[in-house]
């Protein structure tokens, strides 16, 4: 027997042992098969394994039995989670029982994603003085007490573990940014910090588990975050191309100037060097928002241009007065040490934007203004392309598996992997969609890009009878937080089902008690729409507002369609928008038993001219625009 063969018999095995018995899925078995060829012959595997397939045991156990060093990366943290609370620990068992080997794995996050021991031990300083440490003045104080107390107990310091969800501020005046760590030789804490024992553990597994935007970081510093590797699986490939684009970018805000200044305070006192960064904090918030949420073109954005200008002026000046500034002790050192790594980055950073708005050349670099939570302007910056800085960094030097539920038809191209000529599957998913399914397309709506209000008032009407019908059991999803705040003002009061809201408790807990809760409702935007397991009847409707093409403000996707004319509508933004509506239409089934309706109450998917590809890249549903028919189908599975 080969290797091959070897991992599709620990298949069998592992899923025959599983709670309840069974066997593997033909669709699991032929990707664990080619998971394990590409493994032990080299290349890359590039395999759609749809919805049920079970994709996650197929590729862990052929990268377990081949003794590599692998990184399984992710988009989301749900498959994350999933992951390492369940599939490692099952591999892991088999591992050890049927070798006597040991197999050992470890998910590792941002470093910003645990507390500071040395940040907790200055504050605590401060307190002891009868001082408010000046990082977190405007943070909510008992939000603060909270975490200083969870400091004396936490075996992770992760901000997962915590019971409630701090504020930003709160979070960030208790951790510290990769940029902003001491390092060893300097920090005094060094023996028990949170982010550093997490590497070290993950430096030494045999499986690291991570997201997409950790890894692209890893690879651009040569691997000193998560260690040399010989395999790398990429799930939930449909996003690498936006995620890593956007993790080799860099993002500028004026709040990376204001906390350079506080930081600085803490150094320098009232210095005019100090007062004179945090000002510029403002005017670059000006700058932005008197531009506006739009794409920055390069010679065309004079005033933001002259106020990064003037901001590498005064944080060199600063930088000069921190290094001129020698006497203290050794916590002044420590606070001196971390201002000027904070500041060495960002104004590399700065520099960088400047140079690129400034040339008046075309780059190879896209600039365009957001606002964060609505609210704060961010500038981002980002490469236009990703393909060939992975062939270099990546695709070279390891073997590589993509694997999704959605495989974007242009993957190969759009990733720069047509060089290495990647081993391709298609392994379809068992369930049986077109009796446990029905596809309803509300088609009477009016077209929402036309007369947005009038689609408004007559999808939320839609949306409570259909969650009426279905007796609650229904995850809405939304394309704008503003249309999901519509539908809560509209259902909360009318419903007789609990209607739990995206933002109100963490992500975790909201689907923990959504699963729990059978007859409640949960109404999400984007972040819910993949990842997210609930089998069983808690998820018996799924409901998408709106077809999830590209919006304007998606800048980065306009570039790719701007670079791609004539027709970068259809070749880059269409395949994009199919790509997520089948993402969200694979919430609804999850188990061999699950029954369902996945609504669209949006008639362009019944009668654009584009509607083939979106159907093509559903499952086979069977369809309906009969509301009644629909009604009729849910009420049978409430009242089974």
């Amino acid at each position: 027997m080969g290797f091959a063969d070897d991992v599709e018999t620990a298949l069998e095995e592992v899923v025959s042992g599983m709670p309840g018995g069974g066997e593997a899925r033909s669709g699991q078995r032929a990707m664990a098969r080619a998971v394990a060829e590409t493994v032990e012959q080299g290349g890359h595997l590039v395999v759609q394994a749809g919805t049920g397939t079970g994709k996650t045991l197929a590729y862990l156990l052929a990268a377990a039995l081949s003794g590599k060093r692998t990184v399984v990366a992710t988009f989301t943290k749900a498959l994350q989670d999933q992951m390492v609370e369940a599939d490692l620990p099952m591999v892991g068992r088999y591992i050890r029982s049927t070798t006597g080997r040991d197999f050992s794995f470890a998910e590792v996050k941002g470093w910003n994603n645990y507390l500071c021991r040395e940040r907790i031990d200055e504050i605590r300083s401060s307190m002891d003085q009868g001082q408010l440490d000046g990082l977190v003045e405007g943070a909510p104080r008992d939000e603060v007490d909270r975490i200083m107390s969870w400091a004396d107990t936490t075996l992770t310091g992760d901000r997962a573990d915590l019971d409630f969800t701090p504020t930003d501020r709160t979070w960030q005046a208790l951790s510290v940014s990769s940029a902003e760590c001491l390092g060893t030789a300097d920090c005094p804490f060094a023996g028990s910090c949170f982010p550093l024992m997490a590497r070290r553990q993950a430096a030494e597994v045999d499986v690291s588990v991570a997201n997409h935007a950790l890894y692209a970081v890893d690879l651009e510093i040569g691997g000193f975050i998560l260690g040399g590797h010989d395999l790398v699986i990429l799930d939930e490939a449909h996003q690498v191309e936006e995620s890593f684009t956007q993790a080799f970018g860099l993002r500028l805000t004026g709040g990376r100037l204001r906390w350079l200044s506080d930081l600085a305070r803490r150094v320098l006192g009232q210095d005019d060097a100090v007062g004179k960064v945090r000002e510029l904090g403002e005017r670059l918030v000006a700058a932005m928002t008197n531009h506006g949420a739009a794409r920055v073109y390069t010679g065309e954005a004079a005033g933001l241009t002259k106020t990064l200008e003037l901001a590498e002026a005064r944080i060199e000046a600063l930088l000069a007065a921190v290094t001129g500034s020698t006497s203290g002790d050794d916590e002044l050192s420590r606070r001196r040490k971390r201002l000027l790594k904070v500041g060495g980055a960002l104004l590399e950073d700065i520099q960088t934007a400047s140079r690129h708005l400034a040339g008046p050349a075309p780059s190879d670099l896209v600039a365009w203004i957001e606002m964060d939570d609505g609210r704060r302007p961010v500038l981002r910056i980002v490469p236009v392309t990703v393909g060939p800085l992975l062939e270099e960094i990546l695709w070279s030097r390891r073997t590589a598996v993509l694997t999704s539920a959605t495989i974007p038809k242009n993957i190969v191209d759009r990733l720069g992997l047509t060089g290495s000529d990647p081993r391709t599957e298609d392994f379809g998913s068992p369930f049986d969609y077109e009796n446990q399914t029905l596809l309803y397309c509300a088609d009477q709506l009016p077209d929402p890009s036309t007369d947005r209000e009038a689609w408004m008032v007559g999808a939320l009407g839609e949306l409570e009878a259909l969650i009426v019908a279905a007796g609650g059991r229904t995850l809405a999803l939304f394309t704008s937080f503003d249309a999901l705040s519509k539908a809560r003002e509209h259902l909360v009061g009318r419903l007789d089902f609990p209607v739990l809201v995206q933002g109100e408790r963490p992500p975790k807990m909201l689907l923990e008690e959504f699963a729990a809760e059978e007859e409640s409702c949960l109404l999400a935007t984007r972040r819910f729409w993949q990842g997210i397991d609930i089998p069983g009847p808690s998820l018996t409707l799924l409901v998408i507002n709106r077809l999830p093409f590209p919006s304007p403000n998606e800048y980065l996707v306009k570039t790719w369609s701007d670079l791609a004319d004539p027709g970068g509508w259809w070749t880059v933004e269409l395949p994009i928008g199919a790509t997520r509506l089948a993402q969200a239409a694979g919430r609804l089934v999850r188990k061999m038993e699950d029954q369902g309706v996945v609504a669209v109450l949006d008639p362009r998917l019944a009668g654009g001219s584009y509607r083939r590809e979106l159907l093509d890249a559903l499952p086979p549903m069977a369809r309906t625009t009969d509301r009644e028919e629909v009604e009729r189908f849910l009420r049978r599975l409430r009242d089974r």
